[in-house]
């Protein structure tokens, strides 16, 4: 007997009706609810919003650092012009006597021809000179005036870099929410969710024991949700429904990390600070990368997956950990809001949270297999790390 996944009817308790259809239960079925469709097309406009904000957020900072250049070189040359004050009354107080007294009129004539001649001499081979120099200093007070005009159309620029900034971060917000909505009409949420969440992020010794207590976690809950899908279906072939059927919520197609052949994208736009092995602040190696971003940057799914961690651990802040198939878990430490909560399913690209508003700071970004660090970098789309080097496997290994 062949069997398909079909619409939320109601159904109370269950919160899944299953229909007897032409799909094999062994695959993951095509969503037939119009929820789980729209659930699909909001995921699909995430995935838009957020890659729309990430290059606004490139624009913005690219502006703030064409300000920052601009500024530093009109500071440079405007300290220049301070520091030859002397120099320049000097010139000026030149160039003012010879337009009163020209060389061929001089203030006090000299006594002989001679004096006259070796004057008018001296004074043509002072004169190129002086002129040279009093069209330097015009040039350089017309440059700073260029560069302080340019500062203000870049800052002009900037407002409104920072207006769009403001809308697509609205827009982000109601689409997490709409996605949140979804998620709950398909699959009703955990009600001890919370509690639960609260006590891993206290009881894990640390982010490998995390990893574990929480895949245990999600997959408790993956039984619950199969047993009772099932429990709605007749007993002649509720045994035939599997885990993947059960969970409308679950995207499709849904991709496994299989480097070299998958690539992950980076979770912020921004640029990398500190790499894999460095030092940290603490004197200890770096397990993950760091990435330096806009305040309030939108952070996004490096690759497929599901969230199985949601929330505070210890001394880093707010920490979000999804698996992705393959033994591989990605971390991301940093942020000042979360939009997903714990056993919900991203796509690449996804909206995840949000970093810091206040000041601009680090994302924390980690990948691991079997519970052990890597090096995400090689992996990272495009080729950021160049594939002629080690691998993040073959790094931990060393």
């Amino acid at each position: 007997m062949r069997l398909s996944k079909a619409a939320l009817s109601g159904a109370a308790g269950a919160g899944l009706a299953v229909l007897v259809g032409t799909a094999p239960v062994t695959a993951a079925p095509a969503k037939e609810t119009p929820a789980a469709g729209e659930l699909d097309a909001v995921r699909e406009e995430c995935i838009t919003a957020a890659r729309g904000a990430q290059q606004h957020e490139q624009g913005f900072a690219a502006l703030e650092r064409t300000i920052s250049l601009l500024g530093r070189d009109a500071e440079g040359r405007q300290r220049g012009l301070d520091e030859s004050r002397p120099e320049q009354a000097r010139l000026l107080g030149t160039l003012a006597h010879l337009a009163r007294y020209p060389p061929e009129r001089p203030a006090h004539p000299p006594a002989s021809a001679i004096e006259r001649i070796r004057g008018e001499m001296l004074m043509q081979g002072m004169l190129p000179g002086l002129r040279a120099e009093a069209r330097a200093l015009a040039g350089e007070i017309e440059r700073i005036a260029a560069l302080r005009q340019q500062i203000a159309g870049k800052k002009a620029e900037l407002e409104s870099a920072r207006q769009a900034n403001a809308a697509d971060r609205a827009q982000l917000a109601e689409l997490a929410a709409r996605r949140l909505e979804l998620t709950r009409r398909l699959l009703p949420e955990d009600s001890g969710a919370a509690v639960r969440i609260a006590r891993l992020g206290h009881e894990a010794s640390d982010i490998g024991d995390l990893i574990k207590r929480a895949d245990a976690a999600t997959e408790r809950r993956d039984k619950e949700v199969l047993a009772r899908a099932r429990a709605a279906l007749p007993k002649d072939i509720m045994s035939m429904l599997t885990a993947e059927a059960a969970d409308p919520t679950r995207p499709q197609p849904l991709h496994a990390f299989d480097p070299p052949h998958s690539a992950l994208l980076m979770p912020v736009s921004g640029t990398i600070t500190g790499g894999f092995g460095t030092a940290t602040a603490a004197g200890a190696a770096n397990q993950g990368l760091s990435l330096a971003a806009l305040p309030g940057a939108v952070a996004v799914a490096p690759f497929d997956g599901r969230v199985i961690y949601a929330g505070p651990l210890r001394d880093r802040g707010l920490v979000l950990i999804s698996r992705h198939g393959g033994l591989y878990h990605s971390l991301l430490a940093g942020l000042e809001r979360i939009d997903l909560k714990a056993d919900q399913w991203v796509l690449a690209g996804e909206p995840m949270g949000a970093m810091l508003e206040s000041s601009s700071g680090a994302l924390y970004f980690e990948l691991r297999r079997d519970g052990r660090p890597v090096d995400p970098q090689p992996w990272l789309a495009p080729g950021a790390a160049g594939r002629n080097q080690p691998d993040g496997d073959q790094k931990v290994r060393e």
